[in-house]
């Protein structure tokens, strides 16, 4: 059986937390935030490696921190680039060829489950990526220049999670083209999809919540206390 590794994308400063430090390091009931992903990957018995993308000059605590940890899957810290795009390149780098499949997490996502990372895995049989969607509650508008030019029908459209997960070599197609292409880019689905590949829609978790302000921390911290 080919090899899963992952790439945690840690790269983020922490601006919107106010945190004198990058977010991936700010602390969550005590830990690291970097530290909830590191053990969701290192424990589940799908995942071989992992990779950790983390800001220039943290490397060193982020090897610490998975030292620390146990966490004998992680291999590498390396640092990330100026977007989350060039961030998920610096860990492709690091993936070697043989690799069967590649999942992609954001450290800003503490609440992420072994179970979604089991249907993730389940989906990638007949597809080329899968990831974790939730269905949206509000209607939605697209908005151009001020003024609404659409609403999307709200059943066909869900918010994305992740982990993602892909079939490695579609993951390397997507990141193929020139930088200027798609460093921009904020999503691997999309770029992956862009290149033609065909990728699932499982279902994602409510709970699975983003921490990007100083908000969100604290209502992590709530619901850990």
């Amino acid at each position: 059986m080919t090899a899963t590794w992952a790439i945690v994308v840690a790269g983020g400063e922490g601006s919107r937390l106010g945190a004198d430090r990058p977010k991936a390091f700010v602390r969550l009931a005590g830990r690291p935030l970097l530290a909830y992903a590191i053990d969701l990957l290192d424990d589940h018995p799908a995942v071989d490696r992992v990779v950790l993308v983390v800001p220039d000059e943290w490397e060193e605590q982020a090897t610490f921190l998975a030292d620390q940890l146990a966490a004998g899957k992680v291999v590498a810290a390396v640092r990330g680039g100026d977007t989350r795009a060039l961030s998920v390149a610096a860990g492709l780098a690091e993936v070697p060829g043989d690799a069967g499949a590649v999942l992609v997490h954001d450290a800003a996502r503490p609440f992420a489950s072994a179970g979604l990372v089991d249907r993730l895995l389940e989906a990638l049989a007949g597809n080329d990526g899968a990831v974790p969607c939730v269905p949206v509650t509000d209607t939605v508008k697209r908005v151009r220049d001020g003024r609404v030019v659409e609403t999307p029908a709200r059943a066909e459209m869900h918010a994305v999670q992740t982990p993602q997960v892909f079939r490695t070599e579609a993951l390397r197609a997507a990141f193929a083209p020139p930088p200027a292409e798609w460093r921009e880019a904020t999503d691997c689905a999309s770029m992956v999809e862009a290149a033609g590949f065909a990728v699932a829609a499982v279902d994602g978790d409510p709970g699975n919540v983003k921490v990007t302000t100083a908000d969100d921390l604290a209502r992590a911290e709530e619901r850990l206390g």
